[in-house]
């Protein structure tokens, strides 16, 4: 089994390469480590891609932190299930997470990625009702509209 290792570099001037993560990536037992730079003008992640197209089924790619996967919670749960899907493990060294032991991790990612996509769901439905509301007469109006309802 491939193991493969994955770091972002900090938008600090004069900081091109993290030797540290690479060393500790390297000691994980990655045979080979890619990295990107973080950008502040948008997300662009041609060492990630490189370091899942080097990765076959069954394969892991090993990262220092959540944080070396993507800037937000959206960009690492993108990551994660992008994993799950191409039967890929990971390992993330802080906190320890090791998918190759305990799947569950993947199981909770899931389950919040649906709950982020209902949240979204149930946002336009409220957002949508209170509008109805509003061009009935205000809350009195979306009052008359639940009335009507039952």
């Amino acid at each position: 089994m491939k193991v493969v290792g994955y770091y972002r570099v900090p938008p600090a001037p004069g900081v091109f390469f993290s030797p540290a993560q690479e060393e500790r990536l390297l000691l994980l037992g990655c045979e080979q480590v890619f990295s990107d730079r973080c950008l502040a003008s948008g997300v662009v992640r041609p060492g990630l891609e490189r370091a899942l197209e080097a990765l076959e089924p069954g394969g892991v790619l090993g990262a220092p932190s959540l944080h070396a996967l993507g800037g937000d919670l959206v960009a690492v749960m993108d990551i994660v299930l992008k994993l799950r899907a191409r039967d890929l493990h990971l390992v993330i060294q802080q906190p320890e997470i090791d998918t190759r032991q305990n799947s569950g991790f993947f199981d909770a990612c899931q389950a919040l990625a649906a709950f982020n996509g209902e949240r979204a769901m149930v946002r336009r439905a409220e957002t949508a009702l209170v509008a109805k509301g509003a061009k009935a007469g205000g809350l009195k109006g979306l009052k008359a509209a639940e009335d009507k309802s039952e």
